[in-house]
């Protein structure tokens, strides 16, 4: 171990950047160089009272490597990566101190940070055990939360851009230069290894590639190379990343359901960086909040780590004598200008191999995509046959209930003509029976005739109207016996059978003898069915623990109810979702943060519920009540920031300006971002009181 390299400048290093003189060379990239430097005393006092440059009296300086004239595109490229630089406020990365996109030479100052990358601590110290890499994993992490949270995206995370101090992991290199760790190492392990599939594929990066990163750079930790088989050409390397071939052998199986999900080849499935922190967090325990790297680091690791950080304040209080030390630690001009070269032959052999690559990929994707098509244009031919086996059986069985239906119907009708038949033979003369009789000559006759007739057609009447009311057929509907003789029509008659089974009145009715039709069968027990489907049950049930859904409290069901915005659960990316489900089986938690969401199924009987937590992001607007000297919270709701209709229960909206790692001193005192910010905050404490939630009224 030897500590920190530091090279003398060479006759094309500038002597000085701005208000800041060079010392010596730190490293060389691919974009930029790296220098160490200290700001001239004049310039310091004429910096203000702040004491930023007092604080950091060494800094490093980032440069383009272009000798000269800059480009225009050079320049604007360094300039946007400057902007998003300067948009970063975190403990977990490199400071920005200044800048200067437009001067001859365009630079940037960042804090410097003398510790070892994790690359260097793993070729010197060996890897490290799975609690070790559990806290590695949350505060790299929590730094990429921070940076996807202002809209950058790192696209090179990898063990030579995280520093390892005292107090935890530095994510250095966000965006700005991609150029080589603070250290060199004896092993040397390139980017290709540490890049997402999509990016080897010449994609857009997103923040999912830079988890796909992580998830290599953690498996490094553990195992000790990157997660593919060992090759020593760059072309069989990058066709093994770009097709996520992995090679897991060796890694420790309670290390498996951290870094595996963040090596998968769809972005899509890869969890968010918060889903990481939280997990890790919970996994940890109570002693994360310590934030010290001797608590989990094996000895090896510690010394190294000492070692950088006793040199550092050497350099800080300016003992260390440059001259003695170019003796002593550098390496050389001559051995530095090697290095370069290497870099230099290493880079045009990648390109070399990606130009004779690029029709094979081109081949192969064209495949892919092929078989991609195959797959879909069979899977949809297997939907469309299921659809038309469905629609056939549904009208097999329509035409079954329309032909039972038609059948039932039948017998009503019979049965009610039966009985009506059967009235009408007992208590009504026919009008042909009584026009067959002699007429009665005598004037008296034929008005008690008359008269008699009249109330025999009212009596008629009543009975026919009493039977349409009472309808004794409908009691025996369906019930009749498969022996009995069924009604039919003939000549306006009504038979009751064949002549054996049937009498004739006097009056031209057939009655059946038999009485079956007057006899009441039992009624039938009622068909069993299986429960109607119930979509929305369908819908909680298929939730997962993980998914994240796109709902959110309303706010109108008040402090004490939650009101959620969907009927039923949709899930959504963790990336922009503001609940999380982290349990299905169960009682939910209790804290302010959790919820519980559930549905009862009239179908099923039974009831559904999903345990929900909230997800923060910097910027993110949350409904509340301020109260003057305390405040209530929504803390899973979401809303636009310049609403100007809040529900009753509410009167604000709070804005999260910052998120921290929680410690027992942690207060809302921390939210201030300095001595001069006179906002009022409020703070809010969650994930089980290891994230601590800065907010203030939006303005």
């Amino acid at each position: 171990m030897t500590g920190m390299k530091l090279y003398s400048l060479e006759s094309n290093d500038p002597r000085r950047l701005g208000p800041y003189r060079l010392l010596r060379r730190i490293a060389t990239g691919g974009m930029g160089r790296i220098y160490l430097a200290r700001q001239e005393a004049a310039a310091a006092d004429a910096a203000g009272p702040t004491g930023t440059v007092v604080d950091h009296p060494l800094v490093a300086v980032k440069t383009l490597l272009a000798e000269g004239f800059v480009s225009r595109p050079d320049r604007d490229r360094f300039a946007r990566e400057v902007a998003l630089a300067g948009r970063v406020e975190s403990a977990s990365t490199a400071k920005v101190l200044a800048s200067d996109a437009t001067a001859k030479r365009p630079w940037l100052a960042i804090e410097f940070i003398p510790a070892p990358s994790l690359a260097e601590l793993v070729c010197e110290a060996g890897t490290l055990p799975a609690d070790a890499v559990h806290w590695v994993a949350a505060e790299a992490a929590r730094a990429l939360v921070e940076l996807h949270g202002v809209g950058v995206v790192h696209r090179d995370v990898k063990p030579q851009n995280i520093l390892l101090t005292r107090g935890g992991p530095r994510l250095i290199d966000f965006g700005i230069s991609h150029a080589h760790d603070h250290t060199s190492s004896a092993t040397t392990i390139g980017t290709f290894p540490f890049t997402s599939p999509e990016q080897a594929s010449g994609k857009k990066s997103t923040t999912a590639s830079d988890m796909y990163s992580l998830g290599a750079t953690l498996f490094f930790l553990a195992v000790g190379r990157p997660p593919y088989e060992q090759t020593d050409h760059s072309i069989g390397l990058l066709a093994l990343v770009q097709r996520a071939e992995l090679d897991t052998e060796g890694l420790p199986q309670q290390l498996e359901r951290l870094i595996l999900p963040l090596l998968r080849a769809e972005p899509g499935e890869r969890p968010a960086p918060a889903d990481v922190l939280r997990n890790c967090l919970r996994g940890l325990g109570p002693l994360t909040v310590t934030g010290q790297a001797a608590r989990w680091l094996p000895p090896e690791w510690t010394a190294l780590i000492e070692e950088y950080a006793e040199q550092g304040r050497q350099l800080q209080n300016g003992i260390v004598d440059f001259d003695a030390a170019d003796a002593r630690t550098q390496v050389g001009p001559e051995a530095d200008r090697d290095g370069w070269e290497e870099t230099v032959s290493a880079m045009r052999e990648q390109l070399e191999a990606l130009r004779k690559q690029r029709d094979a990929l081109a081949q192969e994707q064209a495949e892919e995509r092929a078989e991609a098509e195959e797959r879909e244009r069979r899977r949809l031919a297997e939907e469309e046959r299921g659809r038309l086996e469905q629609a056939r059986k549904a009208a097999d069985r329509a035409e079954k209930e329309r032909k039972e239906n038609e059948r039932k119907e039948r017998e009503r009708v019979a049965r009610a003509g039966t009985q009506t038949s059967t009235q009408g033979s007992t208590s009504t003369p026919s009008t042909s029976s009584a026009s067959s009789r002699p007429k009665t000559p005598a004037k008296s006759a034929s008005k008690t005739s008359n008269n008699s007739e009249g109330w025999v057609g009212l009596l008629v009447g009543a009975v026919i109207i009493g039977l349409l009311i009472w309808q004794p057929w409908d009691k025996q509907k369906d019930n009749s016996p498969q022996s009995s003789p069924q009604p039919t029509y003939s000549s306006g008659l009504v038979s009751g059978g064949s002549s054996g089974d049937a009498s004739s009145g006097s009056d031209g009715f057939s009655t059946s003898s038999s009485g079956g039709s007057d006899d009441y069968d039992p009624e039938p027990e009622p068909e069993t069915s299986s429960p109607e489907p119930d979509p929305t049950e369908d819908a909680f049930k298929a939730v997962s623990v993980g998914d994240c859904l796109d709902v959110v409290d309303t706010g109108y069901g008040g402090e004490e109810k939650y009101d959620w915005s969907k009927e039923e659960p949709n899930t959504a990316p963790c990336s922009t979702a503001r609940v999380r489900v982290y349990r299905t089986t169960g009682d939910c938690d209790s804290a302010r943060d959790q919820a519980t969401w559930s549905y009862y199924s009239s179908s099923s009987g039974e009831r559904t519920a999903l345990c929900l937590e909230g997800q923060y992001r910097n910027g993110d607007c949350l409904l509340a009540n301020n109260r003057g000297d305390s405040a209530s919270i929504a803390l899973l709701s979401s809303v636009n920031c310049t609403d100007r209709q809040v529900p009753s229960a509410y009167h604000d909206i709070f804005v999260i300006t910052a998120i921290y790692r929680a410690t027992a001193s942690t207060s809302t005192a921390d939210c201030r971002a300095g001595q001069y910010d006179t906002n009022t905050y409020w703070s809010q404490k969650v994930d089980d009181g290891a994230t601590l939630l800065c907010l203030k009224a939006y303005d």
